[in-house]
């Protein structure tokens, strides 16, 4: 027959003219089998049925002569593959010839020799020829996905082929559009291959692997309510993971009566094997229209070819068409939302984009103040990693503000870890998991002795919160001392404390303050009368000492570096009038002090509370409460805590991943390293710089103005403090001198 250079090869030739008497004879020949042959359908091939006598059922395949002899080696090589990397896969053993061999040579009555293959048998029927139960669509994807993982590391020069098939190259199958046999079809399909001619290249910039080709429902098999084979790699080529996918879901719509619910159901089989990047997700709806162009075009080209095998040759025709008419006037931006939406891709994609209504739709339903914004001009951030912040406007600062990412925006290792728990399990805390108890004893194991129990919640607030209730129970009191100008939280008992937040005068009777130090004689005799005149205000207001409870830091009074006497004087005396003491770590813990994991440590307290928070999951929600056991043993016997999503699976292993990340890059003594550098280079620059670690605080006049300007600059910060007159410097933990250097920079540039 006469062939065209730029179509696949076993395309053109003719199917091997070899029938049911030459494969019989093969079979004893070459392999010592007998068996009853029949035939079975094909496209380009001969494919015969064996019953052997010895009651194996088998499969002979003759190849056409335009498929290179290395492609059938490469495709035995493939199941071999495919049959180590994931065994439990049901697809087909090849057999060996007597003498060896994985594939034989027949010649056919034309005078052609093929190659001749011998495989097992899949048990069930074809996936196509049956009515599909419902559970299909997702085991489909599913089977699909995990063929596509199986295959990801296997590779062969055979695969880098041209194959019609491919949705990728559909605009080549343009010359037949003119024969289509509904003349009123071939504009319409010319317009579409125009919508594809960019298709290629955008599939090229994919992850792509060498694949099975044709994981179809032609070639899935079905028994006792499962997927029981995937047969037939004649078509295995390299191309784009999301072309693979494409051709397996034009496969399951073609049979569908309604396209989107079914979509959604194979998308979701095949997440939960192969996750998708947002730029796969992009093309499918592009590729599923592409395959069944090409499954119309190529009937068009082939059927009036071979009008014995019209039947199969033009059995995909129909559905293919149901998809075109659905889908075509799609607008391809709409399209690829819709599959944004169903694989959970369209938010994180869609939100990168800049709004200019954000902010006034922001005001009107987050309550406009209820919760302000920084900056005059606010940030419409897109994306973050490492050290620095993207906005909408395509600019990137470098963050000397953030500590709840505390090893850096979008760590790979804590993604990595969320995503994959998260794709296995995630629930409330009331079953046994593995996750929290490790976590637990990770958190206890760094706590001074007597510190054992460790209770989770969502967020520091929470944890503070549940300190308070154990206080109040354990020493049947009522009163709290606090810093003047502190933050512990926003529930109601915690916003109590949060004195920074209120007016004095609305201050309530139950809390008492005490001075924040920020003089060299504020030494532990001090704080020991602060707490004493503390207490007294209390008890006149008809209270007791319960809890007093110290942010390590004492940010939101100005970021101050108490001495070690000052500290375990508020503690000795705070236990000694029968309170208890509670180490509030939510800013100042995970290594922020640069000397040990937590800020307490450094005074060498041991409080009865310690709480953790915002950065323990480097932005994922997760706090937790340590205290001694016998503190938990008498809040038990009156209540008991409980939080639906502390102690969670996803949270905890965030959790734990942080831990793994400080301990393994050496974070605390970065910390400790790289920010002396900074406190140097601002000394040199400012005078009323204090702090320890990456949590430094300068002084300025103008400190609201400074931190505008600084912006500009490209560097952004924070300010606390009386009258928000301190610079708040508290940065990723992974900074280091480079990062420091530009600091510097920007800052001596907002200072001039």
């Amino acid at each position: 027959m006469q062939t065209t250079p730029d179509r696949t090869p076993s395309m053109q030739e003719d199917p091997p003219e070899v029938g049911v008497a030459a494969a019989t004879r093969l079979l004893q020949s070459e392999y010592g089998i007998d068996a009853e042959v029949s035939d079975l359908r094909s496209e380009r091939d001969r494919n015969f049925l064996a019953h052997a006598a010895d009651g194996r059922r088998l499969v002979v395949k003759v190849s056409n002569t335009g498929d290179d002899p290395q492609q059938i080696a490469m495709e035995n090589a493939a199941m071999q593959h495919v049959e180590q990397v994931d065994p439990d896969l049901p697809i087909p053993r090849v057999l060996t010839s007597l003498d060896g061999r994985s594939a034989v040579t027949v010649e056919a009555a034309d005078g052609r020799t093929h190659l001749v293959r011998v495989m097992t048998v899949m048990p069930g029927e074809v996936a196509d020829l049956m009515a599909l139960p419902e559970w299909f669509g997702a085991e489909f994807g599913s089977v699909s996905a995990r063929l596509t993982r199986a295959l990801q590391g296997f590779g062969h020069p055979a695969a880098y082929r041209r194959l019609d098939w491919d949705p990728r190259i559909v605009t080549t199958l343009r010359p037949y559009a003119d024969r289509l046999p509904d003349d009123t079809r071939r504009v319409p399909m010319h317009r579409l291959l125009d919508r594809f001619e960019g298709l290629d290249a955008a599939a090229r910039e994919l992850p792509g692997f060498v694949l099975h080709g044709d994981v179809t429902l032609s070639n899935v098999l079905l028994q006792d309510g499962g997927i029981t084979g995937v047969i037939d790699f004649g078509d295995m080529h390299h191309t784009a993971r999301i072309a693979e996918l494409a051709i397996s879901l034009t496969s399951l719509l073609r049979e569908s009566d309604d396209l989107w619910r079914d979509a959604g159901r194979f998308l979701d089989g095949y997440q939960r094997v192969l996750p998708l990047e947002p730029a796969e997700v992009e093309l499918i709806g592009e590729l599923v229209l592409a395959r069944s162009a090409a499954s119309v075009l190529i009937s068009a080209w082939r059927a009036p070819l071979y009008p014995d095998n019209e039947e199969y040759l033009t059995s995909l025709v129909a559905g293919s068409w149901r998809i075109l008419d659905e889908l075509t006037d799609v607008p391809a931006g709409d399209l690829a939302a819709r599959f944004h939406s169903l694989c959970g891709t369209k938010r994180v994609r869609s939100a990168q984009a800049a709004d200019p209504t954000l902010l006034v739709r922001r005001q009107t339903a987050l309550g406009g103040q209820l919760s302000p914004l920084f900056y005059r001009s606010p940030l419409q951030v897109v994306r973050a990693a490492g050290a620095w912040i993207h906005t909408a406007d395509g600019r990137r600062y470098l963050d000397a503000y953030n500590n709840v990412p505390v090893v850096g925006h979008a760590h790979p290792a804590v993604v990595q870890a969320i995503s994959r728990q998260a794709a296995v399990l995630n629930l409330n805390s009331r079953y046994l998991h593995a996750n929290v108890v490790e976590l637990a004893e990770r958190l206890t194991a760094s706590m001074p002795d007597g510190l054992d129990t460790c209770v989770f919640a969502n967020s520091g607030s929470e944890a503070n919160d549940l300190a308070w209730r154990m206080a109040r129970v354990v020493t049947g009191r009522g009163g709290a001392i606090v810093a003047d100008l502190s933050y512990h939280g926003v529930s109601e008992a915690t916003a109590a404390f949060s004195t920074n937040t209120y007016p004095p005068e609305a201050r309530p009777p139950h809390v008492a303050i005490f001075e924040a130090p920020r003089q060299v004689t504020d030494d532990g005799p001090a704080a020991v009368q602060r707490v004493r005149a503390a207490r007294a205000d209390l008890q006149r207001a008809g209270h007791d000492l319960a809890l007093l409870a110290v942010d390590t830091v004492f940010s939101s009074a100005g970021i101050l570096t108490p001495a070690d006497s000052f500290m375990r004087g508020l503690q000795d005396e705070a236990q000694a009038s029968g309170g208890l003491f509670l180490a509030d770590e939510v800013q100042a813990g995970f290594g922020r002090g640069g000397r040990n994991l937590w800020r307490f440590q450094d005074f060498g307290l041991t409080p009865d509370f310690v709480t953790l928070g915002k950065p323990m999951g480097n932005g994922h929600p997760v706090a937790a409460l340590i205290t001694r056991r016998e503190i938990a043993e008498a809040f038990v016997e009156v209540d008991e805590y409980f939080s639906t999503f502390g102690g969670n699976p996803v949270s905890c292993v965030a959790a734990l991943t942080v831990l793994d990340v400080i301990e393994q890059t050496g974070l605390v003594q970065r910390s400790g390293q790289v920010g002396a550098e900074l406190r140097a280079g601002l000394e040199a620059l400012v005078p009323n710089v204090r702090g320890q670690g990456l949590m430094v605080g300068v002084e300025l006049p103008d400190a609201a103005d400074f931190a505008e300007r600084l912006r500009e600059y490209g560097v952004l910060i924070g300010t606390t403090g009386p009258g928000g007159g301190v610079l708040k410097i508290r940065p990723p933990l992974i900074w280091e001198s480079a990062e420091v250097e530009q600091f510097l920079t920007a800052f001596q540039k907002a200072l001039g």
